[in-house]
């Protein structure tokens, strides 16, 4: 019983260093982002997008309802980092095509959310990957 309350306790830590840790998280990628004149979901739908990708399939991936999808999309329009082109073989679907600068920021985004100093910059390399192999590890012993 000693054991499960320790093994309870150390639980109820790590899950305060979590809770403490997301903001920093947030905060930070919030900050990069809105130096690029993106939000978030701008940030999480420009990942997403599989070249082409019908407008459907993003709101799947992105669990958000399809009109929605259209409101990210329209703003990704804006920003001239997609381009909506009909699909080849169905009048009804849009596909999203990212244009040069979609493709551009979406591989050079990573640098510019990471490489200034983060909430991650104190781990060591090792520590680094450590710690996403156990995260990652969680989250696939919960889904």
């Amino acid at each position: 019983m000693a054991a499960d309350r320790t093994r309870a306790n150390a639980t109820t830590e790590l899950a305060d260093v979590l809770f403490n840790l997301m903001p920093l998280v947030v905060n930070h990628v919030n900050q990069r982002l809105e130096e690029l004149g993106m939000t978030n979901t701008d940030y999480w739908a420009l990942r997403s997008i599989e070249d082409p990708m019908p407008m459907n399939e993003l709101a799947h991936c992105m669990d958000f309802d399809p009109s929605y999808v259209t409101i990210v999309a329209d703003r990704l329009e804006t920003l001239g980092l997609v381009e909506r082109q009909p699909h080849p073989t169905d009048r009804r679907v849009k596909n999203l095509v990212l244009t040069a600068k979609g493709r551009r920021l979406k591989k050079t985004i990573p640098e510019t959310l990471w490489n200034a100093p983060n909430p991650f910059s104190a781990l060591t390399d090792a520590e680094h990957d450590q710690f996403a192999n156990h995260l990652a590890k969680l989250t696939a012993s919960n889904q």
